[in-house]
């Protein structure tokens, strides 16, 4: 409290200057000061919220990227593709597009470096960006747990207070006695999948040189506007299924969801997939809403394969508030890659740890 007085002080116009004279106009001057303090620590308070749950429904432009690829026929590199089926359609369209898989993989490469940047607890496993996690630790018999750790819900306390991605990205590693201690992950992602008849992918010739005949090979490049959807539990940071409890404090909490929001952010900025080093996509558009659940509802979600979701989200969004309440969804509208960093800023700002009290 005193660093955020300080810091309302030097904002207010007349704080940071000397109070020139006494008496009834210096008092005058300060009670201005408090009044305006109090004000906007009211303001500040008034914004926050607790996030139960945080989703994102999306339109998405990238240009010239190979990102996922399904393997190789001959000297053939085959784009991942995917039958999807609509409403009105006569027969299935097969259109490119990104695996979850692959951009949670992304995700929680970008929530690894953020992690180790801020300096939160993380096990080796973690710490190595091993794909094992906390079995790693498990597997090289690190102390992790004590004879006192006999149930599953005291090995899970310890595995959450010890691994922020073993937390956010889920694990599942069997123990000794025979026991399968897990977690499912706290993000999840939909396929990035391209819009029919707005989505092109065409096949280009190279050759690898060498020191003799150069290598012919044919790699497939995509085009066009993609639907993406993800959804983030953000009750369930830091909280243990088997004790109905968390094992971290609120504060470890907060430093962990805002970790995984900035990765998120990461994740649609640089998109870490296949064939970067001569296929980097041109992302030039972005479109979309973030909702947030400020109680036990899910955050309302629909993908832009549906062209007015726009508008059903926030349909969905009002009669939610109806049914439980003002400002249960809170809906943040972006259109462009700009707006969305500036809306991930916003609710990393305004949004606090779920509590159960």
């Amino acid at each position: 409290m005193t660093y955020l007085v300080a810091i309302l002080w030097n904002r207010h116009p007349t704080c940071s200057s000397n109070i020139q004279g006494a008496g009834k106009d210096a008092r005058s001057t300060r009670l201005t000061q408090k009044i305006y303090i109090l004000t906007q620590i009211i303001i500040m308070k008034n914004t926050n919220f607790l996030a139960y749950s945080i989703s994102i429904s999306g339109l998405l432009s990238w240009q010239l990227h190979a990102l996922n690829n399904e393997g190789n026929e001959g000297n053939q590199s085959l784009t991942r593709r995917f039958y999807i089926i609509q409403k009105g359609m006569n027969e299935p369209e097969y259109v490119n597009g990104v695996s979850g898989d692959m951009l949670k993989h992304i995700q929680a490469e970008h929530l690894h470096r953020v992690a180790i940047e801020e300096g939160l607890s993380l096990s080796e496993g973690g710490r190595l960006f091993n794909p094992d996690r906390i079995g790693y630790d498990i597997e090289k018999n690190l102390p992790i747990f004590t004879d006192k750790d006999t149930d599953l819900g005291a090995k899970t306390n310890k595995v959450l207070q010890r691994c922020t991605i073993s937390d956010l990205e889920g694990f599942m590693v069997t123990v000794k006695g025979g026991q399968t201690l897990k977690r499912e992950s706290a993000i999840e992602f939909g396929t990035i999948v391209g819009l029919p008849t707005l989505v092109k992918t065409q096949s280009y010739f190279h050759a690898k040189y060498g020191v003799e005949n150069p290598t012919p090979y044919n790699v497939q490049v995509s085009s066009g506007l993609y639907a993406t959807v993800l959804n983030i539990e953000a009750f369930r940071i830091g909280y243990n299924p088997h004790n109905f409890s968390y094992s971290i404090d609120t504060a470890e909490r907060k430093r962990r969801l805002d970790a995984l929001l900035k990765s998120v952010l990461y994740t649609y900025m640089q998109p870490n997939g296949a064939k970067r080093n001569t296929n980097l996509p041109h992302p030039d558009y972005f479109e979309g809403v973030i909702t947030v659940s400020t109680r036990r509802c899910p955050a309302p979600m629909l993908s832009s394969l549906e062209t007015d979701y726009h508008r059903q989200i926030h349909s969905l969004a009002g009669t939610l508030n109806n049914l439980n309440g003002a400002d249960t969804i809170r809906c943040f509208d972006f259109e462009s890659m700009a707006q969305f960093a500036e809306q991930i800023q916003t609710i990393i700002a305004q949004a606090q740890p779920w509590d159960d009290n």
